[in-house]
């Protein structure tokens, strides 16, 4: 299969590549490389991947590499709330325009089947348990970039292409691009670092979901097109309080402990259980990483000075967006494509499937 990845040398897309690659896929891997980072993105890739220097903003860049393609994947963008409340506009080109583009493109290149990775946080605050069919609570920009970019999508899509949404709980665990910034593995960092797990809060849920078992659901669903179809990605197991998983790593971390913070992180106040038995149903072969082996996994790669300090710009989205706006590597386009699915945000309001 010819599978494009879009944002492809990111932190998701590094170990998703290696994983297509050695399922026989042949895989092309775009990037605009927004980030200051040392990293030269043929280390990170294997070999037989074709990398191309693009911006996701750009037609026909994106028309150009989408031609002859069985697949195109959407994992590109800001990810959290904080990296994308330093400029909006900013991120809703790169987390609404972006993907909107890319399935115009593939509309227009017949490729058979679109997959645009989104994210479980488009859930925001529920009792319960949510699920595929709960009404969408997105509480920032992020959010709402992402609850918006997938109802768009849906409806650029033809009946004759496939189109996989992938709700993605938050992922852990080690990857040839690492981030530190998500909650397991800034914890655990910050542990081994420092003998200390700064826990604001503890109560609020999180589903969570290991880096290599992202990649080996995207395989799965490439290989299975059919229709539209929305996945919460993850496990009902590796379902936690921010408490359980602080627990979890003062376990694994030796000499670490936990300091206990206020009840609750007004800056964050997501909290929502999430099932995952409608993935379970369409894929029971698939396995799950538990917590505990990513929380070993970044321990390790901290205590064995494999991935430098910490508290690098380079591991954390918010203070690598600053970094690269700061010297110009990136910055808002305000093309005319932008500027009208800017537009088309600036106006939409979400809504329930």
């Amino acid at each position: 299969m010819r599978i494009v990845l879009l944002g492809g040398a990111g932190y998701l897309g590094a170990v998703a590549s290696h994983h297509l690659v050695t399922l026989g896929h042949h895989v092309t891997v775009v990037d605009g490389l927004i980030y200051l980072r040392d990293d030269d993105p043929h280390r990170l890739l294997p070999s037989a991947v074709r990398f191309v220097h693009a911006d996701l903003r750009d037609l026909a860049a994106l028309l150009r590499v989408s031609a002859g393609a069985d697949a195109v994947v959407h994992l590109g963008g800001l990810v959290g709330e904080p990296a994308c409340a330093v400029d909006e506009r900013l991120a809703v080109e790169l987390n609404y325009a972006a993907p909107v583009l890319a399935a115009e493109a593939a509309v227009t290149a017949a490729v058979p089947h679109y997959a645009f990775i989104s994210s479980c946080s488009v859930y925001g605050s529920h009792e319960g348990t949510v699920d595929e069919d709960t009404t969408p609570n997105p509480l920032g920009i992020y959010a709402r970039t992402k609850v918006l970019a997938e109802q768009r999508i849906a409806a650029v899509m033809t009946a004759g292409q496939s189109l996989t949404v992938l709700r993605l709980a938050t992922v852990h665990g080690r990857s040839p691009r690492q981030r530190l910034d998500s909650v397991v593995n800034r914890m655990t960092a910050q542990a081994v670092a420092t003998g200390r797990i700064p826990l604001n809060g503890g109560a609020q849920r999180r589903p969570l979901v290991h880096v290599g078992d992202v990649a080996g659901v995207l395989a799965a669903v490439l290989s299975t097109p059919q229709g539209h179809r929305t996945f919460n990605v993850g496990a009902d197991r590796e379902n936690f309080t921010i408490a359980e998983i602080a627990q979890t790593i003062e376990a694994a971390v030796p000499g670490a402990r936990i300091h206990w913070g206020p009840e609750r992180d007004e800056a964050d106040a997501r909290d929502y259980r999430t099932s995952f038995s409608r993935l379970a149903d369409a894929f029971p072969d698939l396995s799950w990483t538990r917590l505990e082996h990513g929380v070993r996994e970044i321990a390790e790669a901290v205590a064995a000075k494999e991935l430098g300090d910490p508290d690098l710009p380079e591991y954390d989205n918010y203070k690598g967006l600053i970094a690269s706006l700061g010297r110009g590597r990136i910055q808002a386009l305000g093309s005319r494509d932008c500027q009208r699915l800017h537009s088309e945000y600036a106006t939409a309001s979400w809504r329930a499937r």
